[in-house]
């Protein structure tokens, strides 16, 4: 049995079922197919790796030991599941929700930022930061605020008919820590635990209660603990701006795959303001981020 579900616009069939993600009809015509199989390794050597991938143009693998598998991405339109031992669809499901998607998107031409996504009056704002730094409590915070989440984890950006960087909408879910999560009324007893991250838990949203289309990007917020008391906050212009971006990007970017992409980079430096926004690292309060994001 396959089911279909649709993910960051477009739809993707799977052998087992992914709880976190909207159903697709079962009518419509799959753009990524997941099929479960056996992955040679590559004769060639990758073109770049870290801890647990190894990545080359139109090729992709994430080592998910015994519990996760191995899983292959190739071309922006097939992912190959070899199981491990032990595997389990939670597990596997928590990798292709995050370092396999990132992967499959950059393939289909789409620029890939490690930022949650908010929508603002002033439009659409990305937090990013190194894990710890706040951006997962900052976004829970403005939700509770009433502003809409755009995307969490995975900002996903493209460009418009009309040559914006623009933030597709993501996942109907939040990661937070369960702290967090008990702090914003969330019976954590009900939640998922982040099968990769045990430290935080899944909080499902509402699909209706998030934004349909894409919205363009107005700003970048870079969220960094320091040693001090106060918040402080500085707008990067010139290389700082073109570097701290760098530094967003999920992934490595291969200009063979889709040169779109820099295009996207390209724009992104002149359409966004990029501030870094310093935070104490004890005792700081999150109404005075969100403060700082929403009025500068």
């Amino acid at each position: 049995m396959t089911y279909k579900y649709r993910i960051y616009g477009f739809v993707m069939s799977m052998p087992f079922q992914c709880p976190l993600l909207p159903m697709a009809l079962e009518e419509t015509a799959a753009d990524v197919t997941v099929v479960e199989g056996v992955i040679a390794e590559s004769n060639c050597s990758p073109a770049a790796k870290g801890a647990n991938w190894q990545a080359a143009p139109g090729r992709f693998v994430c080592y998910g030991g015994k519990r996760g598998g191995k899983l292959l991405v190739e071309n922006g339109t097939k992912i190959t599941l070899e199981r491990g031992s032990d595997a389990e669809d939670k597990v596997i499901c928590a990798y292709l929700l995050t370092i396999v998607l990132a992967a499959l998107l950059r393939q289909r031409g789409l620029l890939v930022l490690h930022a949650n996504v908010v929508i603002t009056p002033r439009g659409a704002v990305a937090i990013s930061g190194e894990s710890g730094s706040g951006k997962s409590t900052t976004q829970a915070a403005m939700l509770t605020r009433g502003y809409n989440m755009l995307a969490d984890d995975l900002a996903v950006l493209q460009l418009n008919e009309r040559g914006e960087a623009v933030a597709i909408p993501g996942m109907p879910k939040l990661n937070l820590c369960e702290d967090t999560a008990v702090r914003l009324g969330h019976d954590v007893s009900k939640l998922h635990r982040n099968p990769l991250r045990s430290i935080k838990v899944v909080v499902p949203l509402v699909p209706s209660d998030m934004p349909l289309l894409p919205a363009p990007l107005k700003a970048v917020y870079m969220l960094e603990r320091h040693h001090g008391t106060t918040l402080s906050q500085e707008v990067l212009g010139g290389v700082t701006k073109f570097t701290a971006l760098q530094d967003c990007i999920y992934g490595p970017l291969f200009p063979e795959e889709h040169p779109g992409i820099f295009a996207v980079i390209t724009r992104l430096v002149t359409q966004v303001e990029v501030i870094r926004l310093k935070r104490p690292a004890k005792g700081w309060s999150v109404n005075e981020v969100v403060e700082a994001i929403l009025h500068g």
